[in-house]
């Protein structure tokens, strides 16, 4: 059961502040964007807890902070036409932050990679190969996200909810108008389809 206590979003309340975004008014719906960056704050937070290589490094405000500007540089193109729509976004773009965190704290003169190679004897400054370890979560981070990217629609934003946030099929059902039996269905397709890309 997840424990979303940020204000409810509805699909006019985005609408009018892509609209006055788009326009190049964003301060005109303010009341919105507060909503927002409290879904991004609490997105963010559930997310960084799948990343814990990364999360002992970064402050988890400077990570919010990028998410929205990720995001707002986004909806400066698109428009969600749904909730669920703009949950799929938001879980994407806080997805890329992580990883290119991922990247960035562990290639060969990431701090991540220089602390574990000091660990071991080796020199803080000494351009060293990622260990290993980081390499084969980082790898199968990338593959995990670009799997779910891949998903049909539904199937994304269900395991999304699911796994990165928590959401209880009921939840899920409510958010999409549809049976928790088709939220069951859709989470057994996505996760037959990531077994089978990356096991």
């Amino acid at each position: 059961m997840s424990d979303d206590q940020s204000p409810s979003l509805n699909t006019n309340e985005l609408n009018f502040w892509v609209t006055e975004l788009q326009a190049g008014r964003p301060n005109a719906a303010e009341p919105t964007f507060r909503k927002i960056v409290a879904k991004v704050d609490l997105f963010a937070r559930r997310s960084i807890q799948k990343f814990p290589r990364v999360e002992r490094f970064v402050d988890i405000e400077d990570v919010i902070q990028n998410c929205l500007i990720r995001l707002l540089a986004a909806f400066r193109e698109i428009r969600p036409n749904s909730r669920k729509h703009f949950y799929a976004v938001v879980n994407e773009l806080i997805g890329r932050e992580l990883l290119d965190l991922t990247r960035h704290y562990y290639g060969p003169r990431g701090h991540g990679t220089n602390v574990a190679g000091v660990s071991i004897g080796m020199e803080e400054d000494e351009h060293s190969p990622m260990a290993p370890d980081a390499v084969e979560e980082l790898d199968r981070a990338a593959a995990f996200h670009e799997a779910v990217a891949e998903l049909p629609i539904e199937e994304r934003e269900a395991i999304g909810l699911s796994y990165y946030h928590g959401w209880s099929q009921a939840e899920i059902s409510n958010l999409f108008q549809v049976s928790v039996r088709t939220v069951q269905r859709w989470l057994e397709s996505a996760t037959e389809k990531l077994k089978a890309r990356i096991g």
